[in-house]
């Protein structure tokens, strides 16, 4: 991979001297929060997954399963996402940061501006601070999502009990926490929702772009379904399970269709579906993720948008909180 142009003062906010702050940002950290492993070789760092074979020497790497390579962390973050140059160094800004760039006051005029310094901290400090599990504040978020959200009770017992869903110490009203795992069952990442139904309280925590919430077993799949949120993936998966033998429904945080989560369900010859929500970001998102495959011969990715504006409103459509289904004869997971 050649050394990208900068789009630098004339868009995206990515001045040459930012796009140099962000190039310097340690490739092993970066690989490391994208959930890849590396390991030292001698002067280099070696990281493997299904998709990559990385080695990283200084501030250069490459991709020997691809047969790519690149210099700083721009275009390696380039190359693990799909992101094009902004959207690849606002990620970096938002979770790296440098000191440097801090003092300069050179940062993206976005919501990466005003977060706070809590919600820089590594993922594992992340989760201390706002995802402490409380076994006695179940009983509230649960009934958050069967009583006002509508979901299968079996559903929602079936991921507690994998430890997939969880109540934080949060009083008097507690978050849900829906963890993100990697293809191999890492937990990388996790998604709060307060049990408030006005609640704006709705933080990503870590990693969204090689680790997700999922109902269903995304690696036994006939079928994945990418949707905006936990609650859409809940709420798709009530509705649609019966649809085909095997669904696994993906929670995106956001309405951008990982690349990762794509490359997966290409490499199975799995169906794709994305079910973004029903509004102006869904139809983006979907036109991204079609643009994003359109060269991929044989790959089988369709859409599929709710009613209403997202998936629980169509569920509770049809579906009013009480009022309950026959559970999906087939387990959510598969050895």
């Amino acid at each position: 991979m050649n050394s990208l142009p900068l789009h630098g003062e004339h868009g995206g906010g990515v001045t040459p001297t930012l796009a140099d702050q962000l190039r310097a940002i340690s490739l092993p950290a970066l690989l490391a929060w994208h959930g890849l492993a590396p390991r030292p070789e001698g002067a280099s760092f070696r990281a493997k997954s299904d998709h990559h074979n990385l080695v990283v020497t200084g501030n250069r790497w490459f991709d020997n399963r691809t047969g790519t390579g690149g210099a700083g962390a721009i275009d390696l973050q380039m190359h693990l996402t799909g992101e094009d140059f902004s959207a690849a160094s606002r990620t970096l800004a938002d979770q790296f940061r440098p000191a440097a760039i801090c003092r300069q006051g050179i940062i993206f005029p976005s919501a990466s501006a005003n977060k706070s310094d809590s919600e820089r901290l590594p993922f594992p400090q992340l989760m201390a601070k706002y995802a402490v599990k409380d076994d006695g504040n179940w009983s509230i978020a649960r009934a958050y999502l069967v009583e006002m959200r509508g979901i299968e009770p079996a559903i929602v017992d079936e991921l507690h009990a994998v430890g997939s869903i969880f109540a934080n110490d949060h009083r008097p009203n507690p978050s849900l926490v829906f963890l993100h795992r990697t293809d191999c069952g890492k937990v990388l990442g996790a998604t709060l929702r307060e049990t408030r139904q006005d609640s704006a309280f709705r933080p990503c925590l870590g990693n969204k772009l090689t680790a997700w919430f999922a109902v269903g077993s995304v690696r036994d799949a006939h079928a994945v379904a990418a949707v905006e949120s936990p609650i859409d993936a809940l709420s798709y998966y009530c509705l649609y399970a019966g649809r085909t033998d095997r669904l696994a429904v993906v929670s995106c945080s956001g309405s951008t269709v990982p690349a990762e989560l794509m490359v997966q369900t290409y490499d199975r010859r799995q169906s794709f579906v994305v079910a973004l929500d029903n509004d102006a970001a869904g139809e983006r998102g979907w036109k991204k993720a079609w643009d994003e495959t359109a060269d991929w011969s044989g790959f089988k990715i369709t859409s599929d948008r709710p009613l209403r504006k997202d998936w629980n409103a169509d569920l509770l459509a049809v579906r009013p909180p009480g009022k309950q289904r026959q559970r999906p004869q087939h387990s959510l997971f598969h050895a």
